[in-house]
């Protein structure tokens, strides 16, 4: 399991294959995103192949910068070969309704994948 607390350029995240959630929310930009990034990379890589129930991935990234959206990237192609595998992953992706920067970069991931993919708005 990874649990890690929001702060000032860092989301809160916390993912479990076990308890089946994956949810990832808030500001993404800090300096050091790869050092933040990569044990979620290896844990996805690790545990997820051991998935054995339908896992609802939420993401809602107020802000974030273009390395915070290769490692989204990348974990999308992770879902796809999961889901090729017979794992059911599915995206749902919040935004908030005025941000149309992250609505483009929701439907680009949309276009991009062929993934279960739901756009929400957020609410607080």
């Amino acid at each position: 399991m990874i649990l890690l607390k929001e702060t000032t350029s860092t989301p809160f995240v916390h993912i479990s294959a076990d308890e089946c959630i994956f949810s990832i929310k808030g500001f993404s930009f800090a300096n050091e995103i790869d050092n933040f990034y990569k044990p979620i990379m290896e844990y996805i890589d690790r545990e997820f192949p051991k998935l054995n129930c339908e896992l609802n991935c939420e993401i809602y990234l107020s802000v974030f910068n273009s390395v915070t959206y290769k490692y989204i990237l990348e974990m999308m192609s992770k879902f796809i070969k999961f889901n090729n595998e017979g794992k059911q992953i599915k995206i749902t992706w919040y935004y908030d309704i005025d941000d149309e920067d992250n609505i483009e970069s929701a439907k680009d991931i949309n276009t991009i994948f062929n993934i279960p993919f739901e756009l929400k708005i957020f609410s607080k």
